[in-house]
């Protein structure tokens, strides 16, 4: 059975649905002044007042707080870099050996040799050319040599190296008369020349430039001239290498770059 309401009831309940909405129209100003005589014209005008009190719901919610607010966008996470791969020079060979030729075999271990086979050729010469502070050890075979710097914490080995003269790879022919120098730089500065002689040879002489000359170590074949301090710097500028030998001597030039 449907109940029938009067116009200031159906009213009453329209203001206690809405008494918490915001009206930009109030319902007494819709309603004042006008007769309501029957339930229709009333109704329509309460239909009214509530198709605007939805469009103004509708506008809150999609605008004001009623709807959710638009979320900042988060920051995405920095990616995460990866660990820079190592770089520089691998580090120094070291050496726990006491005698000389130990620890020039193991500063040497890692590169000398011809085709990287890490050994070194017979040594030649073992020389001390500063007292407790630097060694000198020569290796040769036919076809290529090594020099061992050692000092007492330290040690270096260059392989067939003549760095104050233009012979590059320097190797040694048995029977011929050949030459490779070079030097240690400093801490403490010294430098050599060294080479091999043809059979029976005497006497070597290292010659320098305005006449100057002095005899050369002979051993077994080889010989070598080495000094430390300022008596190295004349070996820069060696001019020849004389070896006197039963069927005369033989001079071999040394050229610098």
């Amino acid at each position: 059975m449907a109940v029938e309401l009067d116009d200031e009831r159906l009213a009453e309940l329209v203001r206690q649905a809405h008494r918490d909405t915001h009206l930009a129209v109030p319902l007494s100003r819709i309603t004042r002044g006008r007769p309501v005589p029957r339930l229709r014209p009333l109704s329509a005008v309460l239909a009214a007042a509530a198709l605007a009190v939805l469009v103004l719901l509708g506008t809150w919610w999609l605008t004001g707080d009623g709807g959710q607010q638009p979320q900042p966008a988060l920051p995405s996470a920095a990616p995460v870099p990866s660990p820079a791969p190592a770089t520089g020079k691998p580090p120094r060979p070291s050496s726990d050996a006491v005698e000389p030729a130990a620890r020039c075999a193991d500063y040497a271990a890692p590169d000398i040799g011809p085709d990287g086979v890490g050994a070194l050729p017979p040594l030649r010469f073992q020389l001390e050319l500063v007292s407790g502070e630097l060694s000198l050890l020569l290796y040769a075979s036919d076809g290529w040599g090594a020099a061992c710097w050692l000092t007492p914490d330290d040690g270096r080995v260059d392989a067939n190296a003549s760095t104050l003269t233009t012979q590059m790879n320097p190797s040694y022919p048995p029977g011929r008369l050949s030459n490779s120098s070079s030097a240690h730089g400093t801490n403490p500065r010294a430098a050599y020349t060294f080479g091999r002689v043809p059979p029976g040879t005497t006497r070597v002489e290292v010659h320098f430039p305005g006449g100057g000359k002095v005899d050369a170590q002979l051993r077994d074949g080889w010989y070598v001239y080495a000094a430390a301090g300022d008596d190295s710097d004349p070996i820069a500028e060696i001019t020849e290498i004389v070896a006197y030998t039963p069927s005369g001597a033989q001079t071999l030039p040394i050229e610098h770059g």
